[in-house]
């Protein structure tokens, strides 16, 4: 299913859809009211979204996408794909959690072993500016390939995951794998270090007003102001 809204292509509009296997690989985007508005502003950004599968995450876009179309559609954020996949993958499948605290990537891979019985491995790069060094970037397809994982999900933030995930998809297909997501902070989700907003709040769209009280950071109050920017772009 693929329907346009925003100015923008989305071809991941069904959950089943966004979870099967390929032959190909499968690059998910998960867009938000950020990734919206950035990709109204970078057509290199536009490009990543309108070219793979992007599903709507967050509570008000979807709203908005339901009052333009009259097919069942569904709200798929980076956090519901990473327990669905830990919880659902078959025994054959490896799963790799790349990003995060190292802390968080830690607690996340024993909790998808020991709670989910689900075959995984994870590794935390030294935070770095995008793009990476050469020897950073080799370091972690390397990690990767070690595995040669079914599942990526790359935690590094907002747009710097997706770039960087479209600039090696060739080498990740080349590895085996089928299906990659950008994920933000779903595996702190998982690991148990940071608790996910209640569904009252994930129904209202206040995902990330809870988060901003759990680690009050002022970036992350500039986003929740900034994302008021996607009312523009409701009528594209």
């Amino acid at each position: 299913m693929e329907e346009q809204f925003f100015g923008l292509n989305f071809r991941g509009l069904d959950l089943n859809e966004v979870l099967t296997l390929t032959d190909d690989i499968k690059f998910i985007v998960t867009v938000n009211a950020e990734f919206i508005i950035a990709a109204h502003k970078d057509d290199e950004f536009k490009c990543i979204i309108n070219s793979n599968f992007a599903t709507l995450d967050g509570q008000i876009p979807f709203y908005f996408a339901k009052k333009k179309t009259d097919k069942r559609i569904e709200k798929i954020s980076g956090s519901d794909l990473i327990f669905n996949v830990v919880s659902n993958a078959r025994p054959e499948h490896r799963i790799f959690l790349l990003g995060d605290k190292p802390e968080h990537n830690a607690a996340a891979v024993s909790v998808a072993k020991e709670q989910y019985h689900a075959d995984c491995y994870g590794y935390s790069p030294d935070f770095e500016p995008f793009p990476f060094s050469a020897s950073t970037n080799e370091k972690i397809l390397a990690e990767i390939e070690k595995v040669k994982p079914t599942y990526l999900f790359v935690a590094f933030g907002a747009k710097k995951q997706e770039f960087w995930i479209h600039q090696n998809l060739a080498s990740l297909k080349l590895m085996g794998v089928k299906w990659v997501v950008g994920c933000g902070g779903s595996i702190s989700f998982l690991s148990g270090n940071v608790k996910r907003a209640p569904k009252l709040a994930q129904r209202l769209g206040l995902e990330s007003v809870f988060r901003f009280f759990q680690e009050p950071k002022m970036f992350r109050l500039m986003r929740i102001i900034k994302s008021f920017e996607f009312f523009k772009y409701i009528h594209k």
